[in-house]
């Protein structure tokens, strides 16, 4: 019987032809596994991106898959082998919650993981390892052909084990493990494809949904690997079913990552339609190269050089305003020294964290890397407390400031956001900041509440909403749960639903929405543009992404967040 490779074409079919294309295949892979090793090396120690550097993610992930390929076969060094596959699961595991936590710490001012440098250069480095080794000794059946013929080297390492109980009842184990593992990426695929709602897990899917692809594969390979070497038409079988499921899984998981030229496509459109202006033509110092980068998204994203002051009360609560016991705070994320060359030229953003009007905080939990960015290129970032709702919490087991916490709907929140503006007014200097230039942001209920104290000034019963010396330029919503607040018990209050705010005087609006967003759905920032629109202002651009959730852009470097940060920076430049 020939052996049975990654994908299940016999070894020994096609005689010396098939030998001489196996080999030409490994000796592409360990190329492959040099070059992508060299260039990983390069791209995390040389400030060169660009848009070329995709090249260097597409033979990245080719490089992966042949790795997974190759090992599950049946090499004669199988603890190399066993051992890359282990690195693979566990190391791709490992590398979007380093990168994500590197994201979030306020003070990592590289939001690089090293954690993830070294798995990744790692997966390369034995990944070229086995295939030299494949190369130079083949399979375990051309070493049970030497072995027959009584001059293998390697008789003692080819030899199987009689194994024990301990050992049939841990590959039992491993077995239920892996098929769980399968079971769980067959469910996660029905939730990308729509056919399963997820609840908040969609909040965690599409933007790491090509690393769960790959992990699921690894899973599929080790499955593949522990049963390779049994033959019958059953084990065969379940050889395939598994092939099959792990491939599937890859492919659904693969969609979002296939959707990014769509997805930039759109974005571009949208903007110039909207605003006028092409912003792919926005080039420069100070500004992102290209809309999405594949290996950003393996490596993590790093910002450039900011400072930061953390924890700055603005206000304390007064009996008086129905605010007693209220404590709020911001975070401020300053350009570096003698930034007057970046784009931002001290302009600010204002960034405002969701949870439902009654959990979430600044910092970690307001995806810190948008405010270490956008400081580094210049702008001054304010990361904003505001009074939450004692109403039921939308995610109960959910830690929030107790100080922040009291019987406040949506026109309390937006004063208090109005409070933070007569703060920064009056410290602007302290700050280096251009409080006539300032642009709102957030997500879900803080995208609601960045559209309605954006939109206010605007208005003739909320002119003296923000402070008299703040000069809104734009505002940038994330999936914004306009007019939702009432429905899960917060008073909405006259600013629940920010479209009756639109009018033709309304700054500029770039809004962010997931197409498959099923907690806000995409027809309420559809709404909110057609606001705008039927109001004669036609300054707004909404970019929808396919696959994508509610809180998509948590990941910094995904397909979804890396273009769109892409038009949201050319968006503040353009009307600072």
């Amino acid at each position: 019987m020939g052996y049975t490779g990654g994908y299940g074409f016999s070894a020994s079919a096609g005689g010396r032809g098939s030998s001489r294309f196996r080999n030409f295949g490994i000796i592409a892979l360990l190329s492959g596994n040099l070059l992508s090793l060299a260039l990983g090396l390069t791209y995390l120690l040389v400030d060169a991106t660009g848009g070329w550097w995709n090249m260097y993610g597409l033979l990245l992930l080719l490089t992966l898959l042949g790795n997974l390929h190759l090992t599950m076969g049946r090499g004669v060094h199988k603890t190399w082998e066993y051992g890359y596959l282990a690195l693979h699961a566990l190391g791709l595991t490992a590398v979007p919650i380093l990168n994500t936590l590197a994201s979030a710490a306020v003070r990592d001012y590289d939001s690089r993981s090293i954690g993830t440098m070294v798995i990744m250069l790692a997966l390369f480095a034995l990944g070229a390892w086995v295939a030299f080794l494949r190369l130079q000794d083949g399979t375990e059946e051309r070493e049970e052909r030497r072995r027959d013929r009584g001059y293998s080297p390697y008789s003692s390492r080819g030899g199987r084990s009689g194994g024990s109980r301990l050992g049939a009842v841990l590959k039992l184990l491993l077995t239920l493990w892996f098929l769980f593992n399968l079971l769980l990426g067959l469910y996660f695929s029905a939730i990308l494809l729509g056919a399963v709602d997820a609840g908040l897990m969609e909040t965690v899917l599409p933007e790491y949904a090509l690393f769960f692809g790959l992990m699921f594969l690894g899973a599929a390979a080790l499955l593949v690997k522990m049963y390779g070497h049994k033959s019958g038409f059953f084990i065969s079988v379940f050889r395939g079913v598994i092939r099959v499921c792990g491939l599937l899984i890859l492919v659904i998981c693969a969609l979002p990552l296939a959707s990014a030229p769509k997805i930039v496509s759109e974005a571009r459109d949208a903007y110039q339609q909207a605003f006028g202006k092409d912003p792919m033509t926005v080039e420069g110092d100070g500004f992102m190269r290209t809309a999405f980068s594949l290996p950003d998204y393996f490596y993590g994203a790093p910002n450039g050089d900011y400072r930061v002051k953390t924890d700055i009360v603005y206000y304390e609560g007064q009996e008086s305003t129905g605010d007693a016991g209220l404590k709020l705070a911001f975070d401020a994320y300053m350009p570096p020294e003698d930034s007057n060359d970046l784009p931002g030229k001290g302009s600010v953003l204002i960034r405002i964290h969701g949870g439902g009007w009654t959990i979430g905080d600044k910092g970690a939990q307001n995806f810190a890397q948008m405010n270490k960015y956008f400081a580094s290129r210049g702008y001054v970032v304010f990361d904003v407390q505001y009074g939450l709702s004692n109403a039921e919490k939308f995610v109960e087991s959910a830690v929030v400031p107790p100080e922040v916490v009291g019987n406040y709907g949506i026109d309390d929140m937006v004063r208090h956001i109005g409070l933070f503006t007569v703060y920064l007014e009056e410290h602007a200097q302290e700050y280096g900041a251009n409080p006539t230039s300032v642009f709102i942001a957030g997500g879900s209920a803080g995208g609601q509440l960045a559209a309605a104290a954006g939109l206010a000034p605007t208005t003739e019963d909320y002119a003296n909403m923000l402070a008299p010396g703040i000069t809104v330029k734009g505002i940038i919503p994330y999936y914004p749960a306009n007019g939702l607040a009432n429905e899960v018990g917060v008073d909405g209050g006259a600013l629940g639903d920010p479209s009756v705010l639109v009018n033709a005087d309304s700054p500029p609006a770039l809004i962010y929405q997931g197409e498959k967003d099923s907690i806000v759905s995409s027809e309420t920032a559809q709404a909110f543009a057609r606001a705008y629109r039927e109001a004669g202002n036609e300054q707004v651009a909404l970019i929808e992404m396919p696959f994508g959730t509610h809180g998509s852009d948590m990941y910094f470097s995904s397909y979804y967040n890396e273009p769109f940060t892409y038009m949201a920076e050319r968006f503040m430049n353009q009307y600072q």
